[in-house]
């Protein structure tokens, strides 16, 4: 019997999705409807699926493996993506040592960014250009990645840059490989002149009365605010350097690939409220929040990134403008071999990774399972239109 897994659960009890559509389907992204149409048809026959029959001739079973929707805002998905993308990168990033550091702003700018994917996406460079500043004064060019994370605990709006660099560079007119450090005043220092003439340069652009600032009348109050913005304290926090990228890559693979929270995090709600645990980094205890199922559907979506956005950059001799040239070059100078792309972890590895069991083993005789059909899945646009007629055969039957 199918079970739906527990993030899906929370569109489809009580029809929650439907009525969130009812209700606020105009100013939901098509492109998050349709990924959340997807979502609730993963692992189902709706999504398509592959018929595997038992290579025995004395064998009759027959195994149907449903397609998966691949989606960012699916927490099974997720999950495979960050292994293989952990699994990438771990071969690639140098043996070196690196450093975790974390960018934030002030919460009184956190409403500007909510769903301004375009402006989110220049964030990147505004955190990575404060490391690149400082390595090119001295000559050495240095390797960084940087993820964006849009929500915090409570799945509230608060985007922050999660960037990894690596103490070190290499070092173009000897060729050498020279450490580096980084003072975190001056880190700080550009990061806030970055993301303030960022949101100074984009006034035109932003709509401030939805994002609550209508008092701003013209571009000189605009200014006036931010500049008061930017004599806050912005909180950059520079954690241990480690001795290599693992550690940095299993943290940011959490927030790359992953929907903005955990189905474990979840107590399904009885009476119209969902109960959503989580951990409060100020008490340092697990704590926990009551909200109804609009307002955690409403949470839970607004983080679903906009369609090829990457959530995840690279910069320096880590970018793929520079890799090719760069890359072996620092294998060199660190005595590390030349490494070769690795093969992403596929279906059957997973499965044995996580339940112990081979997808392709027959379960009557022990024998392989062969391939023997596919059938095609319903595309997402398809889904969203039926349930849009749906919906108006709902309001129909009400009227009526």
């Amino acid at each position: 019997m199918y079970i739906p897994r527990p993030a899906k659960l929370l569109f489809q009890i009580d029809d929650g999705w439907g009525k969130l559509l009812a209700k606020h389907g105009d100013a939901i992204p098509e492109w998050t409807q349709l990924v959340v149409e997807r979502m609730l048809v993963c692992g189902t026959p709706a999504m398509g699926s592959r018929r595997y029959c038992c290579a025995s001739p004395h064998c009759t079973h027959t195994k149907y493996i449903c397609y998966s929707c691949k989606g960012k805002g699916c927490s099974a998905c997720g999950m495979k993506a960050t292994e293989q993308w952990i699994a990438e990168q771990q071969h690639i990033l140098p043996n070196c040592e690196w450093q975790h550091i974390t960018f934030t702003m002030p919460d009184k700018l956190w409403p500007l960014f909510a769903n301004n994917w375009p402006l989110l996406n220049q964030l990147f460079s505004c955190a990575a250009n404060t490391l690149l500043k400082w390595a090119k004064k001295l000559g050495v060019e240095i390797g960084l990645f940087v993820a964006l994370h849009t929500y915090g605990r409570q799945l509230n709006r608060h985007p922050h840059i999660h960037l990894s660099v690596t103490r070190g560079g290499l070092c173009l007119k000897h060729g050498i490989w020279r450490p580096i450090y980084f003072k975190k005043k001056v880190v700080e220092a550009y990061w806030r002149q970055a993301a303030i003439g960022l949101l100074r340069e984009s006034y035109a652009a932003l709509d401030l009365f939805a994002a609550g600032y209508e008092h701003n009348r013209d571009c000189r109050e605009w200014c006036q605010f931010l500049e008061v913005q930017f004599q806050r304290r912005w909180k950059i926090h520079f954690a241990k350097k480690t001795k290599h990228a693992r550690q940095n890559v299993n943290y940011i693979g959490r927030y790359l690939k992953r929907p903005p929270m955990a189905a474990s995090a979840l107590r399904h709600y009885t009476g119209g409220a969902v109960v959503h645990l989580y951990y409060d980094h100020r008490t340092q205890q697990h704590r926990r929040q009551m909200l109804s199922q609009e307002e955690m559907l409403l949470r839970y979506i607004s983080h679903i990134p906009c369609r090829h956005f990457k959530m995840v950059r690279y910069y320096g001799f880590l970018s793929n403008r520079k890799r090719g040239g760069l890359l072996p070059k620092v294998y060199a100078t660190l005595e590390m071999a030349v490494r070769t792309k690795p093969a992403k972890p596929g279906y059957a590895a997973l499965m044995k990774q996580f339940t112990n069991v081979d997808p392709y083993q027959c379960i009557l005789c022990g024998d392989r399972m062969v391939f023997s059909s596919a059938e095609v899945s319903s595309r997402a646009e398809v889904l969203l239109a039926q349930r849009y007629q749906q919906l108006e055969r709902q309001r129909w039957l009400l009227a009526v």
